[in-house]
């Protein structure tokens, strides 16, 4: 789904990883880390875009953003499927395809 296709306008932090397929490989940006992923996982609707990703280390990190009335920040969080918790990471700063 491009912005265009959304009934929300999207921007453009937010646009860079919409139109993102599954195994598409990524740089992301939080806490003035880079961290090199690939797409391991995406769920998007007209009100929230969430992509799980996969780094090189092993780890999962979900990127979401949502509608409230416009586009919040997209959040970071490392998901620690054993525990089942999620341990947040902050706001996502860029998302680069490599």
């Amino acid at each position: 789904m491009s912005a265009t296709e959304s009934r929300h306008e999207v921007s453009d932090l937010v646009d860079s990883f919409v139109g993102l397929e599954i195994e598409d490989p990524l740089r992301v940006t939080v806490a003035d880390v880079d961290i090199d992923c690939h797409v391991h996982d995406i769920d998007r609707t007209n009100d929230r875009f969430t992509i799980l990703v996969k780094t090189f280390a092993g780890d999962y990190l979900r990127v979401e953003t949502q509608w409230a009335g416009g586009w919040l920040d997209p959040q970071v969080d490392r998901l620690k499927p054993v525990a089942e918790e999620r341990q947040p990471l902050g706001k996502l700063q860029d998302v680069k395809a490599v």
